[in-house]
Parts: C-alpha cells; sequence; structure tokens
C-alpha cells in the first residue's frame, strides 16, 4: 500500500499526466515524441556512464530528485538556481525505498539491494525510518558538478530539436520575473541548477509513464523505447519528420531500419542477456519482429495501439510542463 509521502507524490503526479490525457495532440506530435526520446534515451546514457549502471543510475536519480521535488516544482526553485546554490539537507525530504520502488516500477527488492550499494559508496544515507536522501556535499562534489556542465547542451539541443519539430514556444518568450538571460559566450546560465532540476524530474516522469504503459515492466519498456527509436531515428532528424508528426501519420514499417540487439544493448548500456531476453519477449508478445536477420522492428501497428497513444499524449503533457518549468525557474526562450 502506497502511504507514504514520496508514494503520494507519485501517485499525484499520475492524476497531473490523467488530467491531459483528454486534450488533443497538436498535428506535430509523433514528430515531437521521436526528437523527445533522443532526449530521454540520451540523458539515460549520460546516466549510466557516470554510475556504471542504468539501474543504479536511475536509482540515485529517482533518490535526489524526490528529496528536492517540493522545491523543483515550486518557484522556490530559482531560490537554488545557482552551481553553488545546493538546497541543504535541512530542506531535502528523504523518499523510502517502497516509494522508490513505486516511482520507478521497479522491483522492490531491486532497488532495496540497490539502495545499499549506493550507501555503501557514499552516495546517500538513511535518516532512521524517515528513509533515504543524497547530502547537499555528495551534489557538490566534482563529478556532479561535471556532470550539470554537460546536462547543459544536452537539453539545449533537446530544446532547437522541439524548435525545429514546429513546437509552439510563444506563451513562454515574454520574459519571467525570474529569467536570466542566456550567455553570449555559451557558457552555462547562472540558473544552471535551477534547469537541470526541472530537466531530470522531465525524465523522471517518462519513466514513470514509460514503466505504467509497460504495465510495470521497466526494462522491457526501456528495450521497446530504444529499438523504436533506433528505427526511425533517420526520419527524427530529418525532413521527413514532420510529414509522419501527426498522432495517425505513423511511417510504413518499410522505412524503419532494423536494429540489432547488440546495438540496442549497447545504446542502453544494459547487459546483452538482459536485452536478449526482453527482445525475446517482445517477440513473443507480438510487440516487435524479426527482419531478415538484420535485426528487429517495432512494427508500426504496435506503435498504434491505446496504451501507446495514451503514452504520446501524456509525453506531450510532459513536454508542456517542462517548458512551462523552465519558464519559471528563469530559462531565457527570447530566441525560441
Amino acid at each position: 500500500m502506497r502511504n507514504d509521502e514520496g508514494a503520494l507524490a507519485v501517485a499525484q503526479t499520475s492524476r497531473h499526466h490523467h488530467q491531459h490525457s483528454d486534450v488533443a495532440p497538436p498535428p506535430n506530435v509523433r514528430a515531437l515524441l521521436r526528437v523527445g526520446n533522443e532526449y530521454f534515451l540520451r540523458t539515460l546514457d549520460r546516466l549510466a556512464v557516470m554510475h556504471g549502471d542504468i539501474v543504479s543510475a536511475l536509482v540515485f536519480n529517482a533518490i535526489w530528485t524526490a528529496n528536492v521535488k517540493h522545491i523543483t516544482n515550486s518557484g522556490a526553485n530559482s531560490n537554488f538556481g545557482s552551481m553553488d546554490d545546493i538546497p541543504p539537507d535541512s530542506v531535502r525530504r528523504p523518499i523510502s525505498v517502497l516509494a522508490l520502488s513505486s516511482s520507478l516500477r521497479i522491483p522492490y527488492e531491486t532497488v532495496r539491494r540497490y539502495v545499499q550499494d549506493l550507501l555503501k559508496q557514499g552516495l546517500c544515507v538513511r535518516l532512521g525510518g524517515k528513509g533515504i536522501l543524497v547530502p547537499a556535499a555528495v551534489l557538490g562534489r566534482p563529478l556532479f558538478r561535471h556532470a550539470i556542465l554537460e546536462e547543459v547542451p544536452n537539453f539545449l539541443r533537446f530544446l532547437s530539436d522541439i524548435k525545429r519539430c514546429g513546437f509552439d514556444f510563444s506563451p513562454y518568450r515574454q520574459a519571467h520575473i525570474n529569467t536570466i538571460a542566456l550567455p553570449a559566450d555559451g557558457s552555462p546560465p547562472v540558473n544552471v541548477r535551477a534547469l537541470v532540476r526541472v530537466s531530470l524530474e522531465f525524465i523522471m516522469r517518462g519513466i514513470d509513464t514509460l514503466g505504467r504503459i509497460h504495465e510495470d515492466d521497466l526494462l522491457k519498456g526501456f528495450v521497446f523505447t530504444a529499438i523504436w527509436t533506433a528505427n526511425v531515428r533517420h526520419i527524427a532528424a530529418g525532413a521527413e519528420n514532420l510529414k509522419y508528426g501527426a498522432l495517425d501519420a505513423l511511417p510504413p514499417d518499410e522505412m524503419r531500419r532494423p536494429v540489432t540487439v547488440t546495438a540496442v544493448a549497447g545504446s542502453l548500456r544494459m547487459p546483452y542477456e538482459t536485452v536478449r531476453r526482453n527482445t525475446l519477449k517482445l517477440i513473443r508478445q507480438g510487440g516487435a519482429v524479426r527482419v531478415d536477420g538484420k535485426g528487429v522492428i517495432i512494427p508500426r501497428d504496435r506503435l498504434d495501439v491505446p496504451a501507446q497513444i495514451e503514452g504520446i499524449r501524456e509525453s506531450h503533457a510532459n513536454f508542456v510542463r517542462m517548458i512551462a518549468d523552465l519558464h519559471r525557474a528563469g530559462f531565457d526562450f527570447r530566441n525560441y
């Protein structure tokens, strides 16, 4: 039973998405989703490189984002905006292992084991019976400061990509009271921590959506997403992305480029056997098909089912929420 504060926040986030799921998606929604998934997978790759393991990375980032969710999702985010303005431990809220398991849709025992590893590494602490917390001192280490600097060009690329796909930035171009102009020399913005907190919240909400539409089988959801994203990467990067932008305008299967299990394992930084097992599961369930020894594709008809449509609607709502949150945190959208 989800009865702690962290689990309640997960439930509230899910309700927030469902409130937007009946809104008609824009005519470029699939174009946006393709480049959005590229950003999602790039970010997961960076996190996996830092931690050496995708699940360890997910658990660590789920902890620290939950610790400061109440700050990130409020006007107080800008108060802790600069590289040296890390929210102190006194304002961080611990999260239980049960709530982490619920938010990540990963089995409790798996999450508990990874939390134990993080505790041994000194990357988080247990606060009695209250839960787990990543201390401010950890997030101030050179490794994590460098990671923040690396994240800036990643999410700037994402913003440029959704601009190319016709995302409507017009509601956000007027400066907010917190807006800080982007440095002309390309250096990180002054409010970089506030912006990165927003971007990681976006990623964590995406993980929640992905896990739910794949019936709490998050690793299978990752493999499914990595396959179909690779199948249409050439479309997402080209002029035809908007041609196949609408909800009912999916590229035909003959345009999809098969991807091997080895390539998927490499892109996700997951063990080959884990990816192979989940790929076989998808094939048995009809979610993926082999193509003449060249690899696998997610066929068009598997991306046009109710669960996937709901995921698209929620993902678009997530995009809009991220942009609004970046605007409130002081990102300068005047050139978008």
